[in-house]
């Protein structure tokens, strides 16, 4: 399977748009999940409405430029000693299992900008002018805040990755603060100028899509299953990496774990399953691992196919949500 993604690479540039066509037809057909009206984002609240139609372009289009940076990230940054092109690809497989996949929304912007953060703790390398990711990453993280809140615990992830991948400096305190405030100093001053209240909900619900047990049984399963196989393969392939690879697994880790944490928060406190996709942040990457290595593939290609599957089989047995 890992040798399709690897020798064949200009295929997933047509499967990728292709998958994504697909499911958004099937959903357009079979009307599972309806398309809200307005998206709230945050603080900046609803500053515009967007038609069903442009509602599921602008969601297409960022599934997709996430799979591709993700794509990018994992090759950029040597992750593996080849070029792998399944990264996003299982991206845009497993984001279908949620509802927020399928129409523009806070969730699914957040993914872009966290996805970004991410990227730029990874190019920390102890290099003069490195303070520059670290202010960039923070702006990211601030804009994120400012658009869905709860995603102000990444904060953490980020940092400890800063902490790893480079010798902290003062200064490099002073631009992190500087970047996290910015966003907010300029959403605070249209609230100022405007003379309204800013209303901070730091765990508001995420959407209002009713849980099918078998669905949200099935996503969290087949999620465990994968990271479970993709850990055991990680440890085999330990031995084997550099230094450099084991301090950049550290912020894919961090935003993982961090995922699992503001996902199992949603689903205990608010009875739902959106903001368990930020962990498909950097669960892909362990994913490739799994698929790699030769002992494992075999599994990990069932379980990928399994949940490729229920992805079109959920429309016609499982849905609608809500």
């Amino acid at each position: 399977m890992i040798r399709f993604f690897v020798e064949y690479r200009i295929i997933w540039f047509f499967l990728g748009p292709l998958l994504l066509i697909i499911f958004h037809l099937l959903n357009f057909f079979s009307s599972s999940i309806v398309i809200p009206e307005s998206n709230n984002l945050g603080l900046l609240g609803d500053l515009f409405t967007v038609s069903p139609f442009y509602s599921r372009l602008l969601a297409g289009i960022l599934v997709l430029v996430n799979a591709l940076n993700l794509t990018r990230i994992f090759n950029e940054n040597e992750f593996h000693d080849k070029t792998i092109y399944s990264t996003g690809f299982l991206y845009c497989v497993l984001m279908s299992l949620f509802p927020c996949f399928y129409y523009f929304n806070s969730i699914l912007l957040v993914h872009v900008l966290l996805i970004a953060v991410f990227r730029e703790a990874l190019l920390l390398k102890q290099k003069e002018g490195d303070q520059k990711h670290v202010f960039n990453g923070a702006i990211l993280l601030g804009l994120s805040f400012c658009i869905h809140p709860p995603t102000i615990i990444y904060v953490i992830p980020f940092f400890i990755a800063v902490l790893n991948l480079k010798v902290i400096q003062f200064r490099d305190i002073v631009l992190a603060i500087v970047g996290l405030f910015i966003p907010f100093v300029y959403v605070g001053s249209y609230y100022f100028l405007n003379e309204e209240v800013i209303l901070i909900d730091l765990f508001n619900v995420p959407s209002k899509w009713k849980i099918i047990v078998f669905d949200l049984l099935f996503v969290l399963i087949i999620l465990t299953f994968m990271f479970l196989l993709a850990f055991v393969s990680l440890r085999s392939n330990a031995v084997k990496s550099t230094l450099r690879l084991r301090k950049m697994m550290v912020p894919v880790w961090g935003f993982l774990i961090f995922g699992i944490f503001i996902g199992g928060y949603d689903l205990f406190f608010f009875g739902q399953f959106d903001r368990f996709s930020f962990v498909l942040i950097s669960l892909p990457f362990f994913i490739n691992y799994a698929l790699i290595n030769r002992n494992y593939r075999l599994f990990a290609g069932i379980l990928f196919f399994i949940a490729l599957g229920y992805s079109f089989v959920k429309f016609f047995a499982v849905l609608p949500f809500g």
